[in-house]
């Protein structure tokens, strides 16, 4: 067993062994370095600071960086209106105010009706056979319509209810010039001949011609019937020299299936047939 001084030389010789290890690794002092005392005599040592993610806060209380903010609760939602749906039921056949049934049909307009005799309100037809129109010849047409049985045959039935339309129109010797807001020229002839002319002259044209000279109380028909009358021989062979210059008038103007009526100069109707080259008139109802 170790006695008591044995166990003290032995301390002393590991506290020597261990002081000469230190005094190894420990740098030399300079001789001219200041002497430190107190607690700047102690040994330093270099500490390592990690900065977190999250900044510490300033003041309590205050809102920190990066933290959500809180919202206001929304308010609870309204319902989205809707069209509130009808059924209809049905409850029987319709009645009128006094209470009798109305017929199942809509009612519609009676067409024109062509009878064989003619009348008031009735015209003559083809070959004694009644014939429905859905359009009505206009007021000024109605009776000569109704009068003339070969008119209704050639005419057919109206495809439109007319007019009254702003017309140019010219006497001839033996004929009429007619213009019409469409652009169109008829020539109607005494003997029944009929053209139909497109309105070709414009502004910068010459409106006459000095090589035609009428003769005594007859003019040269200028402008648009000017060019027609002097481009087309037939026209002008027909008609002859005009004997009083162009004039606007108020006409009435009726589409049928196979032509048309016109009430022009003075009053007088006339049917044109486009597709023949043909006319009809003056036109009366007896």
């Amino acid at each position: 067993m170790w006695r008591a001084d044995e166990w003290m030389w032995l301390a002393l010789a590991l506290l020597v062994l261990v002081l000469t290890g230190c005094g190894a690794e420990a740098p030399a002092v300079p001789p001219d370095a200041p002497v430190l005392t107190g607690l700047d005599g102690l040994p330093k040592q270099l500490a390592t600071i990690e900065m977190t993610a999250t900044p510490s806060p300033v003041l309590v209380g205050m809102p920190q960086p990066g933290a959500a903010l809180s919202s206001a609760t929304p308010a609870p939602p309204r319902p989205t209106p809707t069209l509130t749906p009808y059924v209809g039921i049905f409850l029987g056949r319709p009645t009128s105010e006094s209470g009798e049934a109305l017929a199942d049909d809509i009612p519609t307009l009676a067409p024109f009706v062509v009878g064989p005799m003619g009348g008031p309100g009735v015209v003559g037809g083809l070959a004694g056979e009644a014939v429905d129109c859905p359009v009505a010849p206009a007021g000024v047409f109605v009776a000569i319509y109704a009068a003339n049985a070969a008119l209704q045959e050639r005419l057919g039935c109206p495809v439109g209810i007319g007019g009254v339309e702003q017309m140019a129109a010219q006497p001839f010797e033996r004929g009429t010039l007619y213009w019409r807001p469409n652009g169109q020229i008829y020539a109607l002839a005494n003997n029944g001949q009929l053209w139909q002319v497109t309105d070709t002259w414009h502004e910068g044209l010459p409106p006459d011609d000095p090589s035609f000279s009428a003769p005594a109380g007859l003019v040269q028909p200028i402008r648009g019937f000017g060019l027609v009358w002097r481009t087309n021989t037939a026209i002008r062979d027909a008609l002859g020299w005009g004997t009083q210059s162009e004039a606007l008038i108020s006409g009435f103007w009726q589409d049928f299936e196979r032509g048309a009526v016109l009430q022009g100069l003075h009053g007088q109707v006339v049917a044109i047939f486009p597709g023949e080259g043909q006319h009809s008139g003056p036109l009366t109802a007896y």
